[in-house]
């Protein structure tokens, strides 16, 4: 910490700065933005003193001055600590920055430690933690659990490797930007997104991509969670990495129903046996197990290509949450999947949260009014889609559910929604990349018509409302112009031999 101090120290000799004045102050600015915070009493009180200072007269104070209020304090540590703060060597640039990364990680490694200690007090004694104005007692694992989750959230992004900040009229950002460019025109892929499979919401967004926060809002029974596995499963496709949390349907049933979704995979519509079955698997009749005999024999084939086959799709994590899910929770199964895939030379690309209404806020953060709480939490889904992964970043797709009133607006308007159906979570609007809106009377239900119109693109133009084909029997989104033909690709299903027995 003697280090970190004297760098921001304005110590003259012979009436020369030590360190340039523009150097210092950018030494200044890097501690700022460093999150080091001092912990002896006597820094944290010289800190406070410099930082008054600076924040009247704009520029930092000068060691006669600190070594003069500490005289006047009566203050001998402040004085004994700037003593050995000036025999210390300043540093500042690359040197200064090494200097704080350092001790950042040295301070990290000393809070884990005591975190660690104090969630293993709670295991087995207890301890006092305030909630708004009153202290209660935790104890027990469970309890140990959640505190654990919410106090290692700070430690997730320590390691940033995201640039916030820089001159950007200099060589070292003008030679960033044309590297980054001929980056993305070597491989074009790589600033792609995530596409949903409509041709005009792909033509407008040119798909979900990292960083992005992605919102499918609707009322009630609109579709919101078939359109979330239709958005993973061609995420899938594309061969992204993606985990799926369910927090409205039962595991088992989101399961079958990326199984039913494989049943209208492409391919299957040039099977050679099976192409007379593709696209017409219900949903009801695998949870009911009322397929006819040429489906259910159709069906688990599906199973086994889906299964042990597809290595050309990404990988899918389902995940039900067994209690309440909060954001500390949610960050802890993100890191955990993304340390999975790691393992195996891949990372998480996208998250589906179906969704974000029914999570819960942290304890220690919880204001106590439901807009309010879901309006944070929908505040921390967009850092997350920036910050995850040292910086890397992240797709988070997560449904929403329209007000009544706002509702109500659209059966008078040809169901089209404005913003202010999102007037629950103001958030949702002010944090979102995207926000699609979806439509459909019992009619159009029974008819498979779903209306999707954009309430947000924050790259650009909206695409015009239009209907699209929402299958509810086989969970199938697509265009209604698509034909058999139109589905078809070049990969097709994966040859399975007959040989094989059908059964699972």
């Amino acid at each position: 910490m003697k280090r970190v101090f004297r760098s921001i120290m304005n110590v003259r000799k012979k009436k020369v700065p030590t360190i340039p004045l523009e150097e210092l102050t950018k030494n200044y600015r890097q501690f700022l933005t460093s999150k080091i915070q001092p912990e002896e009493p006597s820094y944290i009180k010289l800190y406070e003193w410099i930082e008054s200072y600076n924040r009247e007269f704009k520029e930092l104070p000068s060691i006669d001055y600190l070594f003069e209020k500490a005289r006047k304090e009566g203050d001998e540590t402040i004085t004994a600590n700037l003593k050995d703060i000036i025999s210390e060597v300043p540093y500042w640039g690359s040197d200064y920055k090494a200097i704080l990364k350092e001790e950042f990680q040295e301070q990290c490694d000393d809070e884990y430690k005591a975190m660690l200690e104090k969630t293993w007090q709670v295991v087995k004694s207890g301890i006092k933690v305030k909630k708004g104005r009153k202290k209660q007692i935790i104890k027990g694992l469970p309890d140990a659990i959640t505190y654990l989750s919410g106090q290692s959230r700070k430690f997730l992004y320590n390691t940033l490797d995201t640039k916030y900040e820089s001159q950007i009229k200099s060589l070292k950002d003008s030679i960033e930007v044309a590297e980054n460019y001929d980056k993305k025109k070597k491989d074009p892929l790589t600033n792609l997104g995530l596409f949903v499979d409509l041709e005009k919401i792909d033509q407008v967004f040119r798909g979900i991509k990292l960083g992005d926060l992605f919102i499918i809002a609707a009322f009630v029974g609109q579709g919101k969670s078939t359109f979330a596995a239709n958005l993973a499963y061609s995420g899938m496709m594309q061969g992204l990495n993606g985990l799926f949390v369910t927090l409205e349907m039962q595991y088992e049933e989101m399961r079958d129903m990326f199984y039913v979704l494989h049943a209208s995979y492409p391919g299957w519509y040039g099977h050679e046996k099976y192409k007379d079955f593709a696209g017409k698997i219900s949903y009801d009749n695998v949870r009911y197990a009322e397929l006819d005999d040429g489906e259910e024999e159709f069906f688990k084939m599906v199973c086994k290509d889906y299964g042990t086959k597809r290595d050309d799709f990404g990988r899918l994590f389902l995940h039900k949450p067994p209690g309440n899910c909060t954001p500390s929770l949610l960050e802890m199964l993100l890191v955990e999947y993304n340390s999975e895939l790691k393992r195996k030379g891949e990372v998480l690309d996208f998250l589906v949260i179906d969704y974000v209404g029914l999570m819960l806020q942290d304890k220690e953060e919880r204001y106590g009014d439901w807009k309010v709480d879901l309006n944070s939490m929908i505040r921390k889904l967009k850092n997350l889609t920036i910050n995850f992964d040292g910086g890397r970043g992240l797709r988070i797709i997560t449904p929403f559910q329209f007000n009544r009133n706002g509702h109500k607006e659209a059966l008078k308007n040809d169901g089209i929604y404005n913003l202010a159906a999102l007037s629950d979570a103001n958030e949702a609007e002010r944090s979102s990349d995207g926000v699609i809106a979806l439509f459909n009377t019992e009619e159009q239900r029974n008819s498979g018509i779903v209306k999707v119109s954009c309430l947000k693109n924050r790259d650009g133009a909206h695409f015009p409302p239009f209907e699209a084909n929402l299958d509810f029997s086989t969970k199938k989104l697509r265009d209604f112009r698509q034909t058999v033909e139109d589905t078809m690709d070049d990969m097709g299903v994966i040859d399975i031999s007959e040989e094989v027995p059908i059964g699972l």
